[in-house]
């Protein structure tokens, strides 16, 4: 059994097609997306269309919640007043320019998503088992203890923190994709992860190239802030230097 596994897609219409070509390839069963599918690119609808002609299964993200539901903010937790203004421009055209079947599709969404794979449960979730917007990464072993604990899988797929890790903590492996369509890592090239189920969980992190500039002069043309086609050329949260 082979799974891809995505996330962080954020309207990113270009990454997001040539990841999809790439699980194409290398033959995935499935595809999971653990969440954060809009926002900061100028494709939303596309994006949301897509995964419905594909029949990709995902859980809800903070920023597919607030523009579900019309939420003034993402909770995203900028730390920069700079950065929070173009977030809040970004979810503002991203609440305006969403259709009514997105917005539907992205309300639908559950919180967790769960079933069984050769090896044992698999569990999939955005950010953490607190909330939509609680920030894990691959050193906060406690926090991954609990979650492991708490929902007894074998293998636990996460999003929202835009960098990705694959780590193993007492018999659990949790796996984290990094962000198809905006990375923080200071790498701009999609990521995405494979988890080929055999004997064990084998993960693979994987990057690939795709059109940036393309998806900067669409999201550049909507009206969006050009300051995100900064973010998006370095792989970073924020267009400072």
């Amino acid at each position: 059994m082979r799974i891809g596994i995505i996330s962080d897609v954020h309207s990113n219409y270009e990454a997001l097609k040539a990841v999809l070509r790439e699980l194409s390839r290398e033959g995935v069963d499935r595809i999971i997306n653990a969440g954060d599918n809009v926002g900061y690119s100028a494709f939303p609808n596309e994006c949301i269309e897509l995964f419905k002609a594909e029949g990709i299964e995902g859980v809800i993200g903070n920023y597919d919640e607030a523009v579900a539901f019309c939420r003034p903010i993402c909770g995203c937790g900028y730390k920069d007043p700079e950065v929070a203004r173009i977030g809040h421009l970004s979810l503002t055209w991203t609440q305006e320019n969403a259709s009514d079947k997105t917005k539907e599709y992205l309300a639908g969404l559950p919180k967790h998503l769960k079933f069984e794979s050769p090896l044992g449960k698999v569990f999939a979730l955005h950010g953490g088992l607190e909330g939509l917007t609680q920030w894990i990464t691959e050193k906060d072993t406690n926090l991954l203890k609990d979650i492991a604990q708490k929902t007894g899988a074998r293998l636990v797929i996460m999003g929202h923190i835009h960098k990705p890790f694959v780590t193993e903590i007492e018999g659990t492996t949790f796996v984290n994709p990094g962000a198809v369509g905006r990375p923080f890592d200071g790498n701009p090239r999609a990521s995405f992860a494979i988890v080929e189920i055999a004997d064990t969980f084998n993960v693979r992190l994987k990057r690939i190239e795709y059109d940036v500039e393309k998806n900067i002069h669409a999201l550049m043309n909507a009206g969006l802030p050009h300051e995100i086609g900064i973010m998006l050329r370095k792989g970073r949260d924020t267009h400072l230097a």
